[in-house]
Protein backbone atom coordinates (compact mmCIF):
# COMPACT_ATOMS: atom_id res chain seq x y z
CA UNK A 1 0.00 0.00 0.00
CA UNK A 2 1.38 3.31 -1.20
CA UNK A 3 1.61 5.76 1.72
CA UNK A 4 -0.22 9.14 1.87
CA UNK A 5 -0.13 12.81 3.05
CA UNK A 6 -3.35 13.41 4.09
CA UNK A 7 -4.53 17.05 4.72
CA UNK A 8 -8.03 19.14 4.95
CA UNK A 9 -7.45 22.44 2.17
CA UNK A 10 -10.28 24.19 0.76
CA UNK A 11 -12.87 22.15 2.31
CA UNK A 12 -11.45 19.29 0.95
CA UNK A 13 -9.60 16.19 2.10
CA UNK A 14 -6.63 15.84 -0.55
CA UNK A 15 -4.40 12.72 -0.46
CA UNK A 16 -1.16 13.19 -1.54
CA UNK A 17 1.40 10.52 -2.30
CA UNK A 18 4.12 10.85 0.25
CA UNK A 19 6.74 10.99 -2.21
CA UNK A 20 5.00 14.62 -3.63
CA UNK A 21 4.75 15.84 0.02
CA UNK A 22 8.60 15.27 0.62
CA UNK A 23 9.57 16.36 -2.59
CA UNK A 24 7.77 19.61 -2.63
CA UNK A 25 9.05 20.36 1.35
CA UNK A 26 12.88 19.08 -0.15
CA UNK A 27 12.28 21.79 -2.84
CA UNK A 28 11.18 24.18 -0.22
CA UNK A 29 14.14 23.34 2.32
CA UNK A 30 16.60 23.53 -0.49
CA UNK A 31 15.36 27.11 -1.67
CA UNK A 32 15.51 28.54 2.03
CA UNK A 33 19.36 27.29 2.19
CA UNK A 34 20.25 28.59 -0.89
CA UNK A 35 18.27 31.97 -0.53
CA UNK A 36 20.68 31.46 2.84
CA UNK A 37 24.18 31.27 0.81
CA UNK A 38 23.70 33.27 -1.77
CA UNK A 39 22.58 36.20 0.90
CA UNK A 40 26.02 35.17 2.45
CA UNK A 41 28.15 35.00 -0.36
CA UNK A 42 26.80 38.34 -2.37
CA UNK A 43 26.71 40.28 0.98
CA UNK A 44 30.53 39.80 2.25
CA UNK A 45 32.79 42.09 1.82
CA UNK A 46 34.40 41.04 -0.98
CA UNK A 47 31.38 40.55 -3.17
CA UNK A 48 30.67 38.50 -5.94
CA UNK A 49 34.92 38.17 -6.37
CA UNK A 50 34.49 35.94 -3.46
CA UNK A 51 33.62 32.84 -5.69
CA UNK A 52 36.57 30.99 -7.13
CA UNK A 53 36.80 30.66 -10.83
CA UNK A 54 34.30 29.57 -12.78
CA UNK A 55 31.75 30.20 -9.93
CA UNK A 56 32.27 33.68 -9.96
CA UNK A 57 31.59 33.91 -14.32
CA UNK A 58 28.96 36.49 -15.44
CA UNK A 59 27.28 34.97 -17.98
CA UNK A 60 24.17 37.52 -18.81
CA UNK A 61 22.91 40.47 -16.84
CA UNK A 62 23.28 39.56 -13.00
CA UNK A 63 23.65 35.65 -13.66
CA UNK A 64 26.58 34.08 -12.73
CA UNK A 65 28.16 30.04 -13.34
CA UNK A 66 27.29 29.12 -10.16
CA UNK A 67 23.32 30.12 -10.84
CA UNK A 68 23.96 27.33 -13.52
CA UNK A 69 24.90 24.83 -10.73
CA UNK A 70 22.92 25.42 -8.06
CA UNK A 71 19.68 25.49 -10.95
CA UNK A 72 20.90 22.08 -11.71
CA UNK A 73 20.84 20.71 -8.13
CA UNK A 74 17.47 22.42 -7.49
CA UNK A 75 16.38 20.54 -11.04
CA UNK A 76 17.70 17.07 -9.43
CA UNK A 77 16.51 17.91 -5.73
CA UNK A 78 12.94 18.70 -7.61
CA UNK A 79 12.81 15.75 -9.97
CA UNK A 80 14.63 13.02 -7.86
CA UNK A 81 12.00 11.63 -6.07
CA UNK A 82 10.52 11.03 -9.70
CA UNK A 83 13.83 10.10 -11.80
CA UNK A 84 13.28 6.12 -11.99
CA UNK A 85 9.56 6.58 -13.16
CA UNK A 86 10.88 9.37 -15.87
CA UNK A 87 13.92 7.20 -17.10
CA UNK A 88 12.18 3.81 -17.14
CA UNK A 89 9.27 2.32 -18.30
CA UNK A 90 5.92 3.51 -16.90
CA UNK A 91 3.01 4.66 -17.69
CA UNK A 92 2.24 7.92 -19.57
CA UNK A 93 -0.37 8.77 -16.67
CA UNK A 94 2.80 8.23 -13.98
CA UNK A 95 5.32 10.13 -16.21
CA UNK A 96 2.92 12.78 -16.86
CA UNK A 97 2.32 13.20 -13.30
CA UNK A 98 5.90 13.06 -12.25
CA UNK A 99 6.73 15.70 -14.98
CA UNK A 100 3.82 18.00 -13.42
CA UNK A 101 4.89 17.52 -9.80
CA UNK A 102 8.11 18.85 -10.57
CA UNK A 103 7.96 21.32 -12.83
CA UNK A 104 5.98 22.51 -9.94
CA UNK A 105 8.67 22.26 -7.71
CA UNK A 106 11.58 24.19 -10.19
CA UNK A 107 8.86 26.90 -11.04
CA UNK A 108 8.47 27.26 -6.40
CA UNK A 109 12.32 27.13 -6.03
CA UNK A 110 12.92 29.63 -7.96
CA UNK A 111 10.49 32.41 -6.59
CA UNK A 112 11.16 30.83 -2.99
CA UNK A 113 14.43 31.01 -3.11
CA UNK A 114 14.76 34.69 -4.70
CA UNK A 115 12.20 35.42 -1.79
CA UNK A 116 14.36 33.77 1.14
CA UNK A 117 17.54 35.72 0.06
CA UNK A 118 16.18 39.06 1.76
CA UNK A 119 13.33 37.86 4.15
CA UNK A 120 15.16 35.75 6.01
CA UNK A 121 17.73 38.56 6.56
CA UNK A 122 14.94 41.43 7.35
CA UNK A 123 16.33 42.95 4.27
CA UNK A 124 14.68 44.91 1.38
CA UNK A 125 14.36 42.43 -1.75
CA UNK A 126 17.50 42.48 -3.54
CA UNK A 127 15.35 42.18 -7.12
CA UNK A 128 13.74 46.42 -6.25
CA UNK A 129 16.95 47.66 -6.81
CA UNK A 130 17.33 46.15 -10.56
CA UNK A 131 15.37 48.18 -13.30
CA UNK A 132 13.55 45.10 -14.74
CA UNK A 133 11.94 43.84 -11.57
CA UNK A 134 8.92 45.90 -10.52
CA UNK A 135 7.37 44.96 -6.47
CA UNK A 136 4.67 46.33 -4.31
CA UNK A 137 6.40 46.08 -0.75
CA UNK A 138 8.88 43.90 -1.38
CA UNK A 139 6.92 41.34 -3.24
CA UNK A 140 8.19 41.28 -6.63
CA UNK A 141 5.52 40.71 -9.56
CA UNK A 142 6.49 37.39 -10.97
CA UNK A 143 6.20 35.56 -7.66
CA UNK A 144 2.47 35.79 -7.54
CA UNK A 145 2.82 34.90 -11.20
CA UNK A 146 5.35 31.55 -10.14
CA UNK A 147 3.21 30.63 -7.61
CA UNK A 148 0.15 30.40 -9.48
CA UNK A 149 1.94 28.70 -12.23
CA UNK A 150 3.41 26.06 -10.19
CA UNK A 151 -0.19 25.70 -8.38
CA UNK A 152 -2.00 24.82 -11.52
CA UNK A 153 0.94 21.94 -12.30
CA UNK A 154 0.32 20.49 -8.92
CA UNK A 155 -3.45 20.55 -9.24
CA UNK A 156 -3.22 19.36 -12.52
CA UNK A 157 -0.77 16.57 -11.08
CA UNK A 158 -3.56 16.10 -8.21
CA UNK A 159 -6.12 15.60 -10.62
CA UNK A 160 -4.31 12.89 -12.64
CA UNK A 161 -3.34 11.11 -9.02
CA UNK A 162 -7.12 11.12 -8.22
CA UNK A 163 -7.97 9.71 -11.76
CA UNK A 164 -5.50 6.60 -11.55
CA UNK A 165 -6.91 5.59 -8.04
CA UNK A 166 -10.60 6.02 -8.57
CA UNK A 167 -13.50 7.41 -7.02
CA UNK A 168 -12.86 6.67 -2.72
CA UNK A 169 -14.90 7.23 -0.05
CA UNK A 170 -13.35 9.20 2.90
CA UNK A 171 -13.85 7.90 6.13
CA UNK A 172 -16.75 9.33 8.36
CA UNK A 173 -17.95 11.27 5.29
Amino acid sequence: MEKTFRVRAFGRHISLPAVNATSAFSTFLFAMLYGIVEHTLLTSSLGVSILAYPLGVKLVYNLYFYHIIMFMLATLISFNPFLDVLLFRTSRALKKQALLWGTGNILNFVWLEDLFYWILFLEWPKDVMTPLNLSFYGIVWWYPVMLAASGVLYGMALRSIRRMKGPQVEPGM
